[in-house]
């Protein structure tokens, strides 16, 4: 389970998981947007 939050121009998913961020990562890729997308690091 993730959480978004959208903080100005940013969308920040949060997750106890790191299987579940990476699990949200991959579906986003898949997709395609109008937009760059990037991703930042995440804490272990």
């Amino acid at each position: 389970k993730v959480q978004a939050a959208i903080q100005g121009e940013q969308v920040r998913v949060t997750g106890k998981k790191r299987d579940d961020l990476q699990e949200a990562i991959a579906a986003l890729r898949a997709k395609e947007f109008d937009m760059p997308l990037q991703f930042n690091n995440f804490r272990d």
